[in-house]
């Protein structure tokens, strides 16, 4: 039997394919946001604008400016999402309302012509429109991928088989994406052949892999349910921008400790732990859990290391002697990771077995030259071998044209 290798698949991995960057969706929501909410005494600013500016006016007086925190949409939309039970309770429901009170914030126009007071209903509203926008706008994405980068998502199809020859593989991805199944047409996702999601498919999977799990939602998701699960989720082959796939009007997704979500095919935000109790996500992240053990080696494409509650699931193999390769971008000046002291290499080495102080080039024990790597399209590797890590710094495309060294440190 061959041996399973388990993909992870980050935002950094669909970039070279035409899909957003954070920073492209942090623009993004802005320009939604000047349209939906525009200030009352300064239309040229939005509500969601003023809140990101006034965190990283916050982060931006941090007493030890070489650790100060920018805030990315994910980070605002949480921080919005906080506030709403805080700036409307009238039933009495959010205990931490007796405790603490928030900034006030400015007033919006509405419908272009009606000044408001911002209150948790304002609030709702902004961020279910900018969740609605967000799958509108991948929608758009992936389709305006699948004739511009053709070329691109082929050349992902032939990295996949290759990978494929050696190993099972299974791949989870956070992205919203349908990148890898236009690659890779054919893995399985837990929905049926009419788009109804089977839990104990993907529960029972155990020798056969050949998957793929979008812990975090899909362009092909839709929130097609009926009864007693109106806002359920199916799967539709054609990716669609309409009331199934928007959280405006919708109820919220609420918690025990008072934050409200957006009811969305997307799970977006700080708060996701949260969010993922809905189907099909408590499944694919119960499954998780059991990939992880299973697994013989672990890829990881364009992966931040950010969710912590994913990582909390990869530090298992912690005391495991297992194949993990990165596949990342860094310029040529990079630290190397024996240098490096920030928050993704903190989280890298908190999550997986490792040594930051045994990394190098192949055959060296000094810290290597990242700008040398690059250019001879090589690894920086671990020289310890309890740890046999290994970091490609050259892309997601780069790293698809070079399968057999992928493939070199995953056996």
């Amino acid at each position: 039997m061959k041996k399973k290798l388990l993909i992870t698949v980050g935002a950094g991995a669909s970039l070279d394919l035409g899909l957003p960057s954070v920073n492209a969706v942090d623009e993004f929501f802005d320009r939604c946001a000047g349209r939906s909410h525009p200030l009352a005494d300064d239309p040229t600013s939005n509500l969601y604008r003023h809140c990101r500016d006034a965190i990283n006016a916050y982060y931006g007086c941090a007493p030890k400016q070489g650790v100060r925190k920018w805030a990315n949409f994910e980070e605002v939309l949480y921080q919005l999402n906080l506030l709403i039970p805080y700036l409307s309770d009238p039933d009495r429901l959010n205990g931490s309302s007796a405790l603490l009170k928030p900034n006030s914030l400015p007033d919006v126009m509405q419908l272009g012509r009606c000044r408001k007071a911002v209150n948790g209903a304002v609030l709702g509203n902004l961020t279910s429109t900018l969740m609605s926008e967000m799958v509108n706008h991948f929608v758009d994405a992936c389709a305006l991928a699948s004739t511009a980068k053709t070329a691109e998502i082929a050349e992902l199809g032939r990295f996949l088989v290759a990978l494929r020859q050696e190993f099972d593989i299974g791949i989870i991805t956070l992205n919203y994406d349908n990148i890898f199944t236009q690659a890779l047409p054919g893995l399985h996702t837990g929905f049926d052949s009419v788009g109804k999601f089977d839990p104990m498919s993907v529960l029972n999977r155990t020798e056969q892999w050949n998957f793929i799990y979008h812990l975090h939602g899909s362009v092909h998701f839709a929130m097609t349910g009926v009864g007693h699960d109106i806002h359920g989720i199916t799967w539709v082959s054609t990716p669609s921008k309409n009331h199934t796939v928007h959280a405006t009007g919708r109820n919220s997704q609420d918690s025990m400790e008072g934050t409200t979500y957006p009811m969305s095919p997307f799970v977006a935000g700080y708060g996701k732990a949260q969010q993922i109790l809905r189907q099909p996500f408590r499944t694919y992240f119960a499954q998780v859990n059991r990939l992880v053990h299973e697994a013989d080696s672990l890829l990881f494409l364009g992966y931040g290391f950010s969710d912590l509650h994913l990582n909390s699931v990869f530090s298992e193999v912690r005391d495991r002697r297992l194949p993990i390769v990165l596949v990342d971008w860094a310029k040529d000046d990079q630290d190397p990771l024996p240098l490096r002291n920030d928050v993704w290499s903190y989280n890298l080495f908190k999550t997986l077995p490792g040594d930051a102080h045994a990394m190098s080039s192949v055959g060296n024990s000094a810290p290597a030259c990242i700008g040398e790597l690059r250019a001879a399209r090589d690894f920086e590797v671990s020289n310890n071998p309890k740890y046999p890590l290994a970091v490609w710094y050259n892309g997601m495309l780069e790293a698809c044209r070079h399968p057999q060294k992928i493939l070199k440190h995953l056996q």
